[in-house]
């Protein structure tokens, strides 16, 4: 059976504690227990060992541990894994580990599967309590612009609106045409437009895809097999959060927007509003260029230039 590694100490252990006392109302009967869970195997094919390679200077995947442990709406937060140092990550971001059994550490193994070995062991003993997982949220640990008040709301749809699976979508403005086989003599055809009237994109209002950032779903419809069914609804995320890393490629664009549009906790430093700076020595090279006539000359860096535009731009003075 999976469980949390004891920490060293016991102060430690009070400080990176995530499953919480079980939860009753106000008659005693107990409430549902919400548990998120990322998923983070470590044979990755893409990128050798993508969930704990340095993002912005955090490693990928504590990127969307912090969102969920900040959220406070989880009663516990897992990552299911079959490696040692992505385990050693998640224990060091206060998050409790499941170690996956060998059966679905395959590169076959589809994230439902994964899923349900974890509802099958939950419920159980961990190093803390008894638990009894009602809901299980699947977190993408390649999600880094997933803030915690996207999970707070997406969880009250779960506990205040009755919804028995919520799944994050993203509006998408793209003309989809039929795919056509090289082999086929055939034409292709517009699946979302009429070619004779081609709406501009502010006449639109596109179309909804999953992002993958999160899936909620009860117990029971992950063991029977289901990540979206019963009551069902969506969460609509804007396109700044919506981030997604699969190749090398996308690491870079993520890294931007992760320094734009992450969330980097709850104690952020104060915005610098104010840039003084002095010329000699700051902006230029060190060195006093004469001229024919005697003049006395200096250099300064275009790039220097370049980023106190920005700085300006973005409203600093």
């Amino acid at each position: 059976m999976a469980t949390a590694k004891k920490r060293d100490t016991a102060a430690d252990d009070d400080n990176r504690q995530t499953t919480k006392r079980m939860k009753t109302d106000r008659n005693g009967v107990r409430q549902r227990h919400i548990a998120a869970v990322i998923l983070a195997r470590g044979g990755s094919k893409g990128i050798p060992l993508k969930n704990i390679k340095m993002l912005a200077g955090v490693p990928l995947i504590g990127w969307v541990l912090r969102a969920a442990v900040d959220s406070e709406v989880f009663d516990s937060v897992w990552v299911s894994t079959d490696h040692d140092e992505i385990e050693r990550v998640a224990l060091k971001c206060g998050t409790q580990v499941h170690r996956r059994s060998p059966d679905v550490s395959k590169d076959a193994t589809s994230s439902l599967e994964t899923l349900q070995e974890f509802s099958r062991l939950h419920p159980g003993k961990t190093d803390h309590c008894f638990i009894q997982v009602d809901v299980i949220c699947n977190i993408q640990a390649t999600s880094p612009c997933l803030h915690p008040h996207h999970l707070k709301e997406a969880v009250e749809m779960i506990t205040k609106q009755g919804y028995q699976s919520v799944f994050s979508v993203v509006r998408r403005h793209h003309f989809r045409w039929q795919e056509v086989k090289k082999e086929d003599d055939a034409c292709t055809c517009p699946l979302n437009l009429d070619p004779a009237r081609r709406p501009r994109r502010q006449d639109w209002d596109g179309e909804l895809c999953e992002n993958g950032s999160f899936y909620f779903a009860t117990k029971e419809l992950v063991n029977k097999g289901l990540l979206q069914g019963g009551k069902l609804a969506y969460f609509e995320m804007q396109p700044e959060y919506s981030v997604d890393i699969d190749i090398d490629i996308d690491w870079p664009v993520a890294e931007q927007r992760v320094l734009r549009f992450g969330y980097f906790g709850k104690n952020q430093p104060e915005l610098v509003q104010l840039l003084l700076c002095n010329v000699s020595g700051c902006l230029t090279d060190g060195q006093v260029y004469m001229s024919a006539g005697g003049e006395e000359m200096l250099s300064i860096n275009n790039r220097d230039l370049e980023g106190i535009r920005i700085l300006k731009r973005e409203g600093m003075e």
